[in-house]
C-alpha cells in the first residue's frame, strides 16, 4: 500500500509540473488524456486465491459537445500476489471501451456512470520451490461497469470504482476441476487534462 501511495504522489506531482499551457489547451478540447492508479480488490471465488493488489493505467476520453455522454478507452495494469504461493504474482492487463454518462454537468463536482466491454490478458509470474509459474498467458473478454466522481477544471481529478467480470472459461482452476470466474473491483484515483 505504501508503494501505491508513493506512486500516486509522484504521478500527481509529475502531472502538475507538466506545464499550464498544455493543461489550458486540454480544457477546451473534447478529447482528454488521463492517468490513474489505485488498489485492485479481487471478488467472488477468485478472492480465495489472490490478495488485494494494485493498478495503474491511462485513458482517452472523447466528449461530445452539448451531450452528457462520452466515449472512453483505457488500459490498465493490475498485479496481485497469490495467497498460497510466495513470490508468485498474477499480472492482468486490460483494455476497455466504455460509454460514460455524466450527471450534474453544471456543478464543479460531477458524478458519472461508466460501462462497457474489454479484453483481459492474464499471466502468472514468479516461481516457488516446486514450479515455475511464468509459462504463457491467456486472453479473455469481459464486461465492466461502475461509477465515479470528477472535479472540473484544467486539471480534473477523479475517483472511480468499476466491477470487472471476465466471461466463463477464464480457466483459474480451484483444485476440484472447476474453473473459477475472474471478478475484480479496481478503486482508482486519477487526473485528466
Amino acid at each position: 500500500m505504501k508503494r501505491i501511495l508513493t506512486g500516486a504522489a509522484v504521478l500527481g506531482f509529475a502531472v502538475l509540473a507538466s506545464g499550464r499551457v498544455a493543461a489550458q489547451s486540454a480544457s477546451s478540447s473534447p478529447i482528454q488524456f488521463g492517468v490513474m492508479g489505485g488498489a485492485t480488490f479481487p471478488t467472488g471465488d477468485f478472492n480465495n486465491f489472490v490478495k488485494t493488489g494494485w493498478n495503474a493505467g491511462a485513458l482517452l476520453n472523447f466528449g461530445f459537445q452539448n451531450s452528457p455522454v462520452a466515449l472512453r478507452v483505457d488500459g490498465s495494469w493490475n498485479q496481485m500476489n497469490y495467497k498460497d504461493f510466495n513470490n508468485v504474482k498474477l499480472r492482468l492487463i486490460d483494455a476497455t471501451a466504455d460509454l460514460v454518462f455524466n450527471v450534474g454537468t453544471k456543478s464543479p463536482a460531477q458524478f458519472y456512470l461508466i460501462g462497457g466491454a474489454g479484453v483481459y490478458n492474464f499471466k502468472n509470474t514468479g516461481s516457488n520451490d516446486n514450479f515455475d509459474f511464468s509459462s504463457g498467458s491467456q486472453t479473455k473478454f469481459g464486461l465492466n461497469g461502475g461509477a465515479g466522481i470528477k472535479f472540473k477544471g484544467s486539471l480534473s481529478p477523479f475517483v472511480e470504482a468499476r466491477y470487472h467480470y471476465v466471461f466463463s472459461g477464464s480457466s483459474f482452476n480451484n483444485g476440484n476441476g472447476q474453473d473459477e470466474k475472474f471478478q475484480m473491483i479496481p478503486l482508482s484515483v486519477g487526473i485528466t487534462f
